[in-house]
């Protein structure tokens, strides 16, 4: 069973989750620079909703914020006392496209998994819920069929577009929280997935092993001559999660704080150790990035880091394709 939700409707539904349902809603907007993001939805900028492509920026930073207070401590003899300041309010992501749902589910793998119930990770996680929508149109740089990433998954409620309305697929029991009998009709109508393709493409089969053996391959430092390595490509990928801490400590304050901020494999301090820069060279730092999306992850988690959303490649100031120098591994270029 699916439900069907008129467009002229889609902007007062949203409204309903927000004033009647009480949640925060976060949605696709094109921002006051031009660029696609994903932003609180207020009436100002209800009018610039955005159903393209997938968006510029993706939501990556509700979930991992840029910069976020872990905690307060204070203390107290030898040791400290840690005070949480964990408040998350109930949200729905509207708008998410597939292979952002994928990139969730990978940093689901980590910070709910790998790395021990990571709390600030999993307290945004659970007051959150997912309104995925499909991609009519993949941008210029996408190649997340390869990947398998264009099928979506991990969502609450998926709008499949149809001429005059979307077909709305149910994808867990949380649903429930976003329905409402005004605003979603029972259907009989099937979804249509888009016929258009990626124009990009990469052979996944094996992938990870082939780049493991091509770890001194001549691409690398070829390619490390354009890098720049001023990080865009990290700060862009909806599944780069390298972070850093800093504590603050205040003067005259009973409790300092500890926070949380975005770090870069791609900046030569991120390996700074006692000793030295373990990774100094930008050959060294590009292929961690290249190495970590496409190989070493999916050793260790079972799929790829990389979700085929191609904005790396349109950030960066210099186009390096990480799917171009995977092509050039696999066809034995140099």
């Amino acid at each position: 069973m699916g439900y069907f939700l008129a467009k002229k409707n889609l902007a007062p539904y949203l409204r309903f989750l927000q004033e009647e349902k009480g949640l925060q809603v976060i949605v696709p907007l094109v921002n006051s620079s031009g660029a696609t993001c994903f932003e609180e939805l207020s009436e100002e900028n209800a009018e610039n909703i955005f159903l393209g492509s997938r968006t510029f920026f993706s939501a990556k930073k509700f979930f991992l914020p840029n910069r976020e207070r872990e905690f307060l401590f204070e203390p107290v003899k030898k040791s400290c006392r840690i005070h949480e300041t964990i408040k998350h309010r109930h949200r729905v992501l509207f708008g998410l496209r597939s292979c952002d749902l994928h990139a969730l589910d990978a940093l689901d793998r980590l910070f709910l998994d790998f790395y021990g119930y990571d709390m600030l990770y999993r307290n945004k996680k659970n007051t959150t819920l997912k309104i995925g929508i499909e991609c009519q149109k993949p941008g210029k740089n996408c190649f997340c069929a390869s990947l398998g990433t264009d099928r979506p998954d991990f969502f609450d409620l998926f709008l499949w577009e149809k001429k005059d309305g979307f077909f709305v697929e149910i994808g867990s029991p949380e649903w429930e929280k976003l329905y409402s009998k005004k605003f979603l009709e029972e259907t009989k109508e099937k979804k249509t997935p888009p016929k258009e393709a990626c124009s990009l493409s990469l052979e996944t089969n094996n992938l990870e092993h082939i780049m493991e053996k091509n770890f001194e391959n001549p691409v690398w430092e070829k390619e490390s001559e354009r890098c720049l390595s001023c990080s865009s490509c990290t700060q862009i990928c909806p599944t780069c999660y390298c972070f850093t801490n800093e504590d603050y400590f205040l003067p005259g304050e009973k409790s300092s704080e500890r926070f949380r901020e975005w770090d870069s494999c791609q900046l030569q301090q991120f390996t700074k150790v006692h000793g030295g820069i373990f990774r100094s060279s930008r050959k060294s730092r590009l292929r961690q990035f290249v190495m970590h999306k496409l190989s070493y992850f999916k050793q260790h988690h079972g799929i790829h880091l990389c979700v085929g959303c191609g904005r790396c490649i349109e950030a960066c100031p210099v186009k390096i394709s990480l799917a171009g120098i995977a092509e050039t591994i696999q066809s034995g270029g140099k």
